[in-house]
């Protein structure tokens, strides 16, 4: 494996969704919601660190985002990473999932030789799945999606995931990209030694979009091909019917009405 073995995209968001209006479109206020790190990041987090056990390396976390950001990467180095480095500057803001991927791309590239990119299958505010696809088609290696067990033999992946109801296995070459489901399992625990080294001791690096060599049309608000026009409550309305009665009554007033939304055949 090379010294950047496992690198793992993580993301803080926010705890509950907060929009702001900037002009004619709407962005994340981070100021008004507490930030978390994203719970399918920790687990892409967790299967690093189970590879690393397994095949030596060092586990680099990235993410993007406001300084603030910063927590979630200290707390990506408590799980268990052996390098952090965030991706922060005024130019990246307002990015949609286009303009993220091409940011951590050019991020993973400055790192240098990698086998293999973990990214949590979706995140909580806005659950696309769209970046680690377009992560791997900008790094132009091989990809797969909503991995929960992994092993790894000399140059290939052994990728296993569940689809549409079966259980899929698949083998492909490194470097590769994963984008990871929830796990079966539960993470390790974090030690209070762990907290205390991550918060203390280790160093969270910076980058801006000079750092990573982009111009300024590539990135952030900018480089975004599409702008969320408006934002809103999904409210789900919903019927029903209080049946009064003896058992047979309420139980005939049921059937019938199944039977009118061909819930039921009446054959």
């Amino acid at each position: 494996m090379t010294s950047h073995g496992w690198v793992v995209c993580v993301k803080q968001v926010p705890r509950e969704p907060v929009f702001k209006r900037v002009d004619t479109y709407f962005r994340v206020d981070r100021d008004r919601t507490e930030g978390i790190l994203n719970p399918a990041d920790r687990d892409a987090l967790e299967m690093a660190r189970e590879l690393r056990e397994k095949h030596g390396g060092r586990i680099v976390a990235i993410s993007m985002g406001p300084p603030q950001a910063e927590e979630v990467l200290r707390e990506a180095l408590a799980c268990g990473a052996d390098r952090a480095v965030l991706l922060s500057d005024p130019a990246f803001a307002g990015a949609d999932t286009l303009a993220t991927a091409r940011t951590l791309a050019a991020a993973i590239r400055k790192l240098g030789g990698f086998s293999l990119v973990l990214c949590g299958a979706r995140t909580l505010d806005s659950d696309t799945g769209q970046v680690g696809p377009q992560l791997a088609e900008m790094l132009d290696i091989a990809m797969a999606s909503r991995a929960d067990r992994v092993s790894c033999r000399e140059g290939s992946l052994r990728v296993e995931r569940r689809m549409d109801g079966f259980r899929e296995t698949l083998e492909m070459p490194l470097p590769a990209l994963l984008t990871v489901e929830r796990l079966q399992r539960t993470p390790a625990a974090v030690s209070l030694q762990s907290l205390e080294r991550a918060f203390d001791g280790l160093p969270v690096e910076r980058w801006t979009r000079e750092d990573l060599g982009l111009e300024p049309g590539e990135v952030g608000w900018e480089g975004s091909a599409t702008w969320a026009k408006d934002v809103c409550l999904w409210e789900r309305k919903r019927s029903g019917e209080r049946v009064e009665g003896d058992v047979q009554t309420a139980v005939d007033r049921i059937l019938s009405v199944l039977l009118e939304h061909n819930t039921l055949s009446d054959s």
